[in-house]
C-alpha cells in the first residue's frame, strides 16, 4: 500500500503491518507552525488511532525557543502544563525523507485545546466558508536562506557573518540551479515523496536564497503541506551539512524572506467565485469583498502574518516587503 492511499484507521494499521514497522512518527503543529512530535511504538499507535492519546499542551503556549509567551492564558505555570487529548489523522500518512519505510502521521488537539490549536482554528474558518457555499483553495511559496553552517557553528558565530551557500545576489540563476542541481533535485524529490509537490523552484535575490512554490490544494491540505515543507527542508539541509532558515530578516544587509499565501474561492459546483466576465478586470463582487476584508483587517491579521519581532524588521521600504495594505491587478 502506498502511504498516501491511507484513508482510514484500518488502512493505517494495514500499512504498518505490511511494512513490518515497530514504530511510526506522529507529529503536530504548535502555535508557530513548528512541527513537534515523537516516534511511537506500533502498539501505542494502534491504540491511539482508536482512542487518541495525550500530548503536553505546553506547545500551545511557548515560542520557537521553548520559552513561555508572556501573555499566554491557555497554558502556563498557572495551569501546570497538563496533557491535552490529541487525535491522529490517518489520511495524513506520508513516507518520510531519508527514513526508508518509515511513516509519518499528523495529529491535532481536541477538546478545549482545539480552540487554540492552529489546525483547529483553520478548520473552523473553513467550516464557515463551507456553510457560505465556498470551497477554499490555497498555495504557499517560501523563500529561505541556505548556509554552509551547522546549528553549532551558527551559534558560535553569534549568528553573524554566516557563510551562505552562494555569494552575492543572483535571482533566477540557471548557473546556480545547474551547479547545485543535485540539491535542487533532492528538494524536488522530497516534495514528491512527502506529498507537497513543488510547482517551481529557483534562486532568489540574495546570497544563498532559494524560493519554492508548493502546488495548489484544498486549504487544509495546503496548510499541512506548507508546514511540512518548512520542517523537512530544514531536515534535508542539515543532513547535507547545510543550514536553512525561513526567518523574516536574518541580516539587515540583505533582503528579507517572505511566505506568500495564495487563496481563492470556488463555488461548490467548481466554478470560481472570484471571476465574473461582466465585471471590470473580471473581478466578481465576492472577490472585491474578499479584498476589502483583507485590507480592512490587515492590522489584526499581522499577529499571524508577522508574529515575531524579527518579522517587523523586514517591513522597511524598498526591500520587497508589504508596508501598505494595497491591492493591484496582476495575473499570477
Amino acid at each position: 500500500m502506498e502511504a498516501r492511499a491511507v484513508k482510514s484507521v484500518a488502512d493505517a494499521k494495514a500499512i504498518v503491518e505490511e511494512r513490518g514497522l515497530t514504530h511510526v512518527k506522529v507529529g503536530l503543529f504548535d502555535n508557530d507552525g513548528i512541527m513537534r512530535g515523537k516516534y511511537m511504538s506500533k502498539a501505542k499507535f494502534f491504540a491511539s488511532l482508536e482512542k487518541g492519546f495525550s500530548f503536553c499542551d505546553v506547545v500551545l503556549g511557548w515560542d520557537v525557543s521553548d520559552q513561555l509567551y508572556d501573555n499566554t492564558r491557555y497554558t502556563g505555570w498557572h495551569t501546570g502544563y497538563p496533557d491535552a487529548p490529541v487525535r491522529i489523522l490517518p489520511h495524513t500518512c506520508r513516507d518520510v525523507l531519508d527514513e526508508e519505510g518509515m511513516l509519518l502521521f499528523i495529529a491535532e488537539f481536541t477538546g478545549t485545546a482545539e480552540a487554540v490549536c492552529p489546525r483547529g482554528v483553520l478548520r473552523r474558518v473553513l467550516a464557515k466558508a463551507e456553510a457560505m457555499g465556498f470551497e477554499v483553495q490555497a498555495a504557499l511559496e517560501y523563500e529561505f536562506f541556505l548556509f554552509r553552517e551547522t546549528p553549532h557553528s551558527a551559534r558560535e558565530k553569534g549568528f553573524r557573518n554566516l557563510q551562505t551557500v552562494t555569494p552575492d545576489w543572483f535571482g533566477y540563476s540557471m548557473i546556480r540551479n545547474s551547479v547545485y542541481s543535485e540539491l535542487y533535485h533532492d528538494i524536488l524529490a522530497m516534495g514528491q515523496t512527502m506529498d507537497f509537490p513543488i510547482e517551481g523552484i529557483h534562486s532568489e535575490t540574495g546570497p544563498g536564497v532559494i524560493e519554492a512554490a508548493i502546488a495548489v490544494d484544498q486549504a487544509e491540505a495546503a496548510a499541512d503541506k506548507a508546514a511540512l515543507f518548512k520542517t523537512y527542508m530544514k531536515v534535508l539541509a542539515q543532513r547535507r551539512d547545510l543550514l536553512a532558515t525561513f526567518m523574516a530578516k536574518w541580516s539587515m544587509d540583505y533582503p528579507g524572506q517572505s511566505g506568500h499565501i495564495h487563496v481563492s474561492l470556488r463555488h461548490k459546483n467548481g466554478q470560481s467565485a472570484f471571476f465574473d466576465a461582466s465585471q471590470t478586470h473580471g473581478m466578481s463582487t465576492i472577490q472585491r469583498q474578499f479584498l476589502a476584508g483583507q485590507q480592512r483587517l490587515m492590522p489584526e491579521f499581522l499577529c499571524m502574518i508577522a508574529p515575531t519581532i524579527n518579522s517587523y524588521t523586514r517591513m522597511v521600504p524598498g526591500f520587497w516587503a508589504p508596508t501598505h495594505a494595497t491591492w493591484g491587478m496582476r495575473r499570477r
